[in-house]
C-alpha cells in the first residue's frame, strides 16, 4: 500500500542548506504496522476477561430492547473444527452488531452432551482399563459419561473463546445439568399428557451396529451396492374372473434391492391407477426359473424393460388396472403363507416391475398400507442384526450375510428371475457409517397427526423469516414428508422417557401431570440418574392404580430420549429459564444440515407444547470446503484445522475469510484463500494506522470541525463515509456481512487510498499547523477513523479494540461497549465528481505511460494538457486542478498530455514551481506556501 511508504519518502526531503524534516508533520502513531496478532490477540483476551467486557455490555445494554440469538449446542466431544469456526464466529458477528445497533443482545452458548457418540468413548476408556462394559454398573457408565464430556466442554470452551466469540462463558447451558434434564422431563410430560406422545411398534431407522433406534437427523446418505433382484410371486387362487386370459401358472413379479427383507414378506402392494399386463412367455431365453407359457403380471410402462432384465420375450395377453388385484392371493415365493394384493398410492413406476414386496415390519410405507389392511409389523431381526430363533432359511444368521443366502435360496426354490447389483444411496448411521435397517420394534413416537402437529409446524414455518429465502421451502419440504418423531433410544447416557406403565394392561395412564413434576423436581436434585436407582412405586402415590384396569403393580419405561428432543427442547429449558432471555428466540442460526436436525426438533417439540414456533427468525449458512469444493475429510488429506490459521495468522484474519464469504452456499478455504483474505486485512490495518498517524496531538474536545466549516473535498468524503456507515448498518440488519467487508475494503482501496489520503497529504504534511485547510482534514481524519473503527468492530474485534486505544479522544471504555454512529452527510453533486473521477482515470492512464517511458518520475514533477475541464467543479470543490490532479501545472489542451514541469523543487513538499523568494539566503527554494510556514 503506498499511504505509508510515501511518508517514508518524504522523511528523507531536505535541502543541503537546511533541514527541513522538523519542520514536516510526518505520521506518528504507536499503531503498529505489523499486526502481531498471535501474539498480541491472547493478551487482549486476558483484559477483556479481567474487566468483564460482557459484564459491562450487559450493564450498559440493560435498559435496551432485546435481541435473543439462541446458541445451538454443539456436541460436546473432541476439539472445535473450522465448521464449528464458521458457526460460532458467524454467531459473534450477530451479537455484538446487534449490541452496536443499540440492542440488549446477551449471548449464553451451550453444549449437547447426551448421545451415542460420548457413549462410545467412554466405551474405549473402560477398554483401555481392560473392563468390560457389562462388569460396570450403569451408574459407573453414566457418571463415566459426565465426567467425559464436561472434560469436552472445557476444551471446546477455550477454543471458542480463542476465536474472539463474546458471551457468557462461565454460565453456559449444559443439557446434562440437572435442571435442564428437570426440565426435559416436564417438556415429554407435556406430550404425554396431550396425547402426542405414544408407545407402538413401527419401523424405524435402526443401525444393527450401535443397535438402537435413530432419528432422521442422524441418518446419512452414502453410495452402497445391493443386490437386486426380480421374484416371482405364484398366483394362490384363480384369476379368471378378472380376464379369461388369467389361468394356468400365472405370477406377479417384484423387485427388490433388500432381499434380507423377504423372511419378513406379508404382501405384493401395486398401484389402484396403474395398468398392469398379463404377459404370456414365449421364449425364456437361458432363465432356468422361466418356461414358455406361463404368465407375468408386470406394470405396462415397465413391461420392455423387466423383459429384457429377465432375458426374455413374451405376449400381452390381457390388460387390467391395479384396483382389480386388490386383496387376491398369491403366495411367498418359499414359504407356506400367503401374499396377498394390497392396493396403495405409494407404488410407482419410477423402477421395477409396478408391484412392490410389502414387508410392514422393514418400511415405513409397507407399515402403512399394511397397517391400512390389517397386516402385522412383522420383524424376526433382533436388536444386533441376527435373525430370531426359527426364522427359516437365514435363522441365526446376520442381515449383512442374509442377502447372499436369500439369492441363492430363491434361486434354488425357482422363484429368482435375475440378480445382480446396483450402487446407489443408501441410509447409513452417522456415527458408525454402517448400512442402516429399518425395523420395527417398540419405540415412543411423538405423532405427526395428532393435535395437528404437522398442519401446526407448517404454519410456523409462514411465519417465520427464513435466511436465505429458500431455506423455508426446503423445511416445509420435511416437515410435510417426515413420518412421526421416534423420540426413544435403547442407550444408556441420556434422559430417560420418565413414563410408567401398569405391567398387566400396559396403560401409561398412571403418569399423570403431578407424577411428571414428582419425578422432574427429583432430577432436579440428584439428575436423571435418580430414574433408574428406584423402582416405579418410589415415584409414584401411595396405593395408585391404574385408571384403564385398576392393576397396582408397575414398571417405569427404560428408555432414554433422543437427543434431538433434548436440543429441540432449549426454547423451554434455556430460554424460558434464563432471566436474561426471552422466548421466542430472535434469531436461530446453524448450518443447512439443522433443517432436517435442531431447526425441525426445536419447531416440533415448541408447536407441540406452546403451539408457536420457538424462533422468529433463522439464518442458515453452507459447509466450508476445499478450493475445489470438495468435502473436508481427513482421509483426502483436505482439512483446514482453526487453531492452525489462529497460530499462524491471527483469529482476527480467520474471522474475516468468515465475514468475507457468502455463507448462503458452501464456503471455500485454502492456505491461498486465507493469504488473500490476509492481504486485504493489511489493506484495512493501514489505512487505519495512517488515519491515527495524522491524528498526533490532535483533540476531538478542542480541534473538531463542523462538517458545514470543512473544505469541500473533506465533505466529499463525509458524505462517502456517511454512505458506507448507512449501507453498513442496513447489511447488519439483514446479515450480509459479505457484503460489509466489500463496502469497507472498497472504501479503504478507492476513496481513502486510491483518491482522498494521496488528495491531503500535502495540506497534512506541510501546511501550518493550525492552518484552515489540516484543521478541517485532521477532524475528518479523526471522523473517519472512529467510524471505521467502529464498523469493523464485530467482524475483527481484536484489530478494532487495539485502533480504539490509539484514537485520541476515545475515553477508557472498550469499543465493544460503544454503538454504532450516524455519520453527518452534506449535499454533494455526485454526477460531476463521477465526471471528474472518468477524467482522472485518464489522466492516470497518461502518468503511467510517460513513466515508462521516463517522461517523468512523478505526478509532482509533471505538467499536463486536459480537455473539457470543468472550471465550475474545480472552483465548488475549492481545490486547483494542480491539487485534484496532485501535479505541478494543469492546462487546457485538445488531448490528454504529460510532461515535465517547468520549475524548481521545493525541498520541503516536493512540489514543483517558482521559488516565493529565489534571493533568500536560506530558503532561496522553497515553494511560496512552504516559505511562509517555515518563516513563521
Amino acid at each position: 500500500m503506498m499511504i505509508w511508504s510515501m511518508t517514508v519518502a518524504n522523511d528523507t526531503a531536505q535541502s543541503d542548506k537546511f533541514d527541513y524534516r522538523p519542520t514536516v508533520f510526518l505520521p506518528k502513531t504507536d499503531f503498529p504496522m505489523r499486526a502481531g496478532l498471535p501474539q498480541s490477540e491472547p493478551k487482549r483476551l486476558a483484559i477483556w476477561a479481567e474487566q468483564d467486557i460482557y459484564g459491562q455490555l450487559r450493564e450498559a445494554r440493560k435498559d435496551a430492547p432485546k435481541f435473543i440469538l439462541h446458541d445451538g449446542p454443539p456436541y460436546a466431544n473432541g476439539s472445535i473444527h473450522i465448521g464449528h469456526a464458521l458457526n460460532k464466529v458467524l454467531k459473534d458477528i450477530v451479537i455484538r452488531s446487534r449490541s452496536m445497533l443499540g440492542f440488549d443482545a446477551p449471548y449464553v452458548p451451550g453444549w449437547d452432551c447426551h448421545g451415542l457418540p460420548i457413549e462410545l468413548k467412554v466405551e474405549e476408556q473402560f477398554k483401555k482399563k481392560k473392563q468390560k462394559k457389562e462388569d460396570i454398573s450403569d451408574a459407573e457408565f453414566r457418571s463415566a459419561c459426565r465426567d467425559y464430556a464436561k472434560g469436552q466442554i472445557d476444551v471446546q470452551r477455550e477454543e471458542f473463546k480463542r476465536l474472539g466469540v463474546i458471551g457468557d462463558w462461565d454460565h453456559p447451558y449444559v443439557t446434562m445439568d440437572y435442571r435442564f434434564e428437570a426440565n426435559t422431563v416436564r417438556e415429554i410430560g407435556r406430550f404425554l399428557e396431550n396425547g402426542g406422545l405414544f408407545k407402538g411398534a413401527k419401523p424405524v431407522h435402526w443401525c444393527v451396529s450401535c443397535a438402537t433406534a435413530l432419528a432422521e437427523a442422524e441418518v446419512e446418505y452414502e453410495d452402497h451396492t445391493s443386490h437386486s433382484i426380480y421374484v416371482k410371486f405364484a398366483a394362490g387362487e384363480d384369476l379368471s374372473d378378472i380376464d379369461a386370459a388369467l389361468s394356468g401358472d400365472v405370477s406377479i413379479v417384484i423387485w427388490t434391492t433388500t432381499p434380507w427383507t423377504i423372511p419378513a414378506n406379508l404382501a405384493v402392494s401395486v398401484g389402484p391407477a396403474i395398468e398392469y399386463s398379463a404377459v404370456r412367455i414365449t421364449d425364456s431365453g437361458d432363465n432356468t426359473n422361466l418356461k414358455v407359457g406361463e404368465i407375468l403380471i408386470l406394470a405396462e410402462d415397465l413391461r420392455a424393460g423387466v423383459l429384457s432384465a429377465i432375458g426374455a420375450e413374451g405376449e400381452v395377453i390381457a390388460r387390467f388396472n391395479g384396483g382389480k388385484l386388490d386383496r387376491r392371493r398369491f403366495r411367498h415365493p418359499y414359504l407356506e403363507q400367503d401374499a396377498p394384493v394390497l392396493v396403495g398410492g405409494h407404488v410407482t413406476l419410477e423402477a421395477g416391475t409396478g408391484a412392490v414386496h410389502t414387508a410392514p415390519g422393514h418400511g415405513q410405507e409397507d407399515y402403512e398400507i399394511g397397517l391400512k389392511y390389517g397386516l402385522p409389523a412383522f420383524n424376526p431381526v433382533g436388536s444386533t442384526g441376527l435373525f430370531d430363533a426359527g426364522t427359516p432359511v437365514v435363522e441365526g444368521r446376520h442381515v449383512y450375510q442374509a442377502n447372499a443366502i436369500m439369492v441363492e435360496h430363491l434361486l434354488s426354490c425357482g422363484a429368482l428371475l435375475e440378480t445382480s447389483e446396483i450402487k446407489h444411496s443408501y441410509p447409513h448411521c452417522w456415527r458408525c457409517h454402517k448400512p442402516l435397517i429399518f425395523r420395527a420394534t417398540p419405540q415412543w413416537f411423538i405423532s405427526m397427526e395428532t393435535n395437528n402437529l404437522r398442519d401446526k409446524a407448517l404454519a410456523a414455518i409462514s411465519e417465520t423469516t427464513w435466511t436465505p429465502e429458500w431455506g423455508e421451502n426446503r423445511i416445509r419440504a420435511m416437515v410435510e414428508q417426515r413420518p412421526d418423531w421416534c423420540v426413544s433410544r435403547q442407550r444408556n447416557w441420556g434422559v430417560p422417557i420418565t413414563a410408567i406403565r401398569c405391567e398387566a394392561c400396559g396403560s401409561h395412564k398412571v403418569t399423570t401431570p403431578a407424577v411428571v413434576e414428582g419425578i422432574a423436581k427429583a432430577v432436579e436434585l440428584g439428575g436423571a440418574d435418580i430414574w433408574f436407582a428406584h423402582d416405579a412405586a418410589h415415584f409414584l402415590p401411595d396405593g395408585a392404580t391404574c385408571p384403564d384396569c385398576g392393576g397396582n403393580a408397575f414398571a417405569r419405561e427404560t428408555d432414554i430420549l433422543d437427543v434431538w428432543f433434548d436440543s429441540g427442547s432449549t426454547h423451554a429449558c434455556v430460554l424460558e429459564q434464563r432471566e436474561e432471555l426471552t422466548s421466542p428466540a430472535d434469531l436461530y442460526l446453524e448450518g443447512s444440515d439443522q433443517h432436517r436436525g435442531w431447526f425441525q426438533s426445536s419447531l416440533l417439540e415448541s408447536v407441540g407444547t406452546r403451539g408457536r414456533a420457538p424462533f422468529k427468525g433463522v439464518l442458515t449458512h453452507g459447509f466450508v470446503v476445499d478450493k475445489n469444493g470438495n468435502k473436508m475429510s481427513k482421509s483426502k488429506g483436505n482439512v483446514i484445522a482453526p487453531q492452525k490459521i489462529i497460530q499462524q495468522m491471527g483469529a482476527d484474519i480467520l474471522r474475516l475469510w468468515i465475514a468475507s464469504s457468502d455463507y448462503s452456499a458452501d464456503i471455500r478455504i485454502s492456505d491461498d484463500i486465507i493469504k488473500q483474505l490476509s492481504e486485504a486485512y493489511r489493506r484495512i490495518r493501514n489505512t487505519i494506522r495512517f488515519l491515527l498517524g495524522n491524528l498526533d496531538g490532535f483533540d476531538p474536545a478542542h480541534d473538531a470541525v463542523a462538517l458545514s466549516e470543512r473544505t469541500p473535498l473533506d465533505q466529499w468524503v463525509m458524505h462517502r463515509l456517511s454512505r458506507l456507515e448507512r449501507h453498513v448498518h442496513a447489511c447488519n440488519e439483514s446479515y450480509q456481512f459479505h457484503r460489509i467487508h466489500q463496502e469497507i475494503h472498497n472504501f479503504c482501496s478507492v476513496d481513502l487510498g486510491g483518491f482522498y489520503l494521496d488528495m491531503i497529504k500535502d495540506r497534512l504534511y506541510c501546511d501550518g499547523a493550525d492552518s484552515a485547510r489540516r484543521r478541517s482534514a485532521r477532524a475528518t481524519l479523526y471522523d473517519l477513523a472512529d467510524t471505521l473503527t467502529r464498523l469493523i468492530a464485530p467482524l475483527l474485534p481484536f484489530t478494532a479494540e487495539e485502533a480504539w486505544d490509539h484514537l485520541p479522544g476515545s475515553d477508557e471504555k472498550s469499543i465493544h461497549l460503544q454503538s454504532f454512529k450516524p455519520v453527518a452527510d452534506s449535499s454533494i453533486d455526485d454526477a460531476a465528481w463521477d465526471r471528474f473521477f472518468a477524467i482522472r482515470e485518464q489522466v492516470h492512464t497518461a502518468f503511467d505511460l510517460a513513466k515508462k517511458d521516463k517522461v517523468v518520475g512523478s505526478s509532482v514533477a509533471a505538467a499536463i494538457t486536459v480537455p473539457g475541464l470543468d472550471d465550475a467543479f474545480a472552483e465548488s470543490v475549492g481545490e486547483s486542478w494542480e491539487q485534484l490532479f496532485i501535479v505541478a501545472k494543469v492546462e487546457a489542451g485538445d488531448a490528454i498530455t504529460v510532461r515535465a514541469a517547468d520549475g524548481i523543487k521545493c525541498p520541503r513538499c516536493w512540489n514543483v514551481g517558482t521559488p516565493a523568494d529565489p534571493a533568500h539566503a536560506v530558503h532561496n527554494e522553497l515553494c511560496p506556501r512552504c516559505f511562509e510556514v517555515v518563516a513563521d
